[in-house]
This record gives structure tokens, sequence and C-alpha cells, in this order.
């Protein structure tokens, strides 16, 4: 059973009279780390829990308005705010970069590519864990793609940081393959896709828009 405060405190008392002071230290400093744990898991919970309730507030704020791809003014009030203070307060934690995908989705729904954009590099600037980096990056890439087929290159070579997870491999090759095509390199687009097909086949995935591209791409060259 662990110990209460008040019996490691009792504890350091009992050990002082019978041992005196150069016991005490070493007991001292021990219970010293120990509290100093202690106190670094409290925060660690506060901290978790306070960025939940921030997040959950704007899930619960913003749901209604997502189903119907609008947001009141106060649901983007309230959205501002919650990321926000996610962001200054709690910028180490997954909420804080789930509800900036959130608001980045929104944007992207109300056509502030800029916005979005900014939203994506945050994310990916706040080191966030290995899942969200590459759902990040993958949505920044076709974000920049939507600012125009000038804005390629800097597409690919977001994705180029991306990491080999095959689970991710589907949603990576098919926005690098969307990427090549506005470079007008059809070759490695064709590769693209077909990686991506094959990654989604794997995992018992439809994703029939890869094919329809596959098939463009064939059509175009007979064409050529």
């Amino acid at each position: 059973m662990n110990r209460t405060d008040e019996e490691e405190i009792e504890l350091l008392k009992r050990v002082w009279s019978e041992y005196g002071k150069p016991a005490v230290y070493g007991v001292a400093i021990t219970m010293a780390v120990i509290f100093g744990y202690k106190g670094y898991q409290k925060h660690q919970y506060e901290t978790a829990s306070a960025a939940s309730a921030l997040y959950q507030n704007l899930l619960e704020a913003t749901q209604a308005g997502q189903m119907a791809q609008t947001l009141s003014e106060d649901q983007k009030s309230t959205m501002t705010h919650v990321v926000s203070s996610l962001q200054d307060d709690y910028s180490g934690t997954r909420y804080a970069s789930f509800a900036t995908m959130i608001q980045a989705q929104q944007q992207v729904l109300e056509n502030d590519l800029d916005s979005a954009r900014a939203s994506l590099e945050w994310v990916l600037n706040n080191k966030p864990e290995a899942e969200v980096e590459q759902v990040a990056r993958a949505r920044l890439a076709r974000v920049i793609l939507g600012q125009g087929d000038e804005h390629a290159q800097a597409a690919l070579d977001v994705l180029a940081k991306a990491k080999a997870d095959e689970a991710f491999v589907a949603t990576v090759e098919g926005v690098r393959g969307d990427a090549y095509v506005a470079l007008g390199q059809l070759d490695q687009a064709r590769d693209a896709y077909q990686k991506a097909l094959d990654a989604a086949r794997d995992h018992g995935e439809s994703l029939p828009i890869l094919q329809f591209k596959l098939d463009d791409l064939a059509a175009n060259v007979q064409e050529g």
C-alpha cells in the first residue's frame, strides 16, 4: 500500500529522532524526489484534464455546424477561443493538435486555405504524435495543392518528410500522385497512385477514386 503524504512526513520525523542528521539527509533527498515526482504526475494529470475539457467544449460547440459544414458566429468564436487557449497553454498535448486540425478543416470548408495552411503548419511545428503527424502532413500537402499547381513542389516537400508507416501509405501516395499530376510528371503520378491503390487493397479498402485517376492517366497517354 502506498504511503500518504502525511505518513511520509511522519517517517521523516521518526528517522530524525532515531538516527540523527546524517541518516535523515539521505531520507530527505529520497523523499524530495518522491514528492517532486508526485507533483509532476499531478501537474501532468491536471494539464491533460484541462486540455481534454477544452477540447470537449470545442466538439460540443461545433458538432452541429460541422455536420452542416457551416458554423454560426458564436461557434466560430468558440472555436477560435478554444484553439487559441489550447495552443497557448497546452501546446504539448494531443488535444491542441486535434483542435487545430478541426480548425483547419473548417477553414478549408470556408475556402480560407492560407489560414488552414498556417493551422496545419502549427501542428507539425509542435511535434505531434507520429499518427497525427502523418495525417497533418497529408492534409497540409492537399491544402497547399489547393492553393494552385505552382505550389505542387512545396506539397511534395511536405510529403517527403512523411514516415513510411503502412497505415498511411494510401493517403500519402494519393496526395503525392496529385502533386505529380500538377507538375506534369505523369509517370511519377502513375507510380504513386498505384502504390496508394496497392496499399489500400492490402488493408481491405476500396478507393475507386484512385482507380479513376489511374485510368484517366492511361487515357491521357493514349490520346497523346
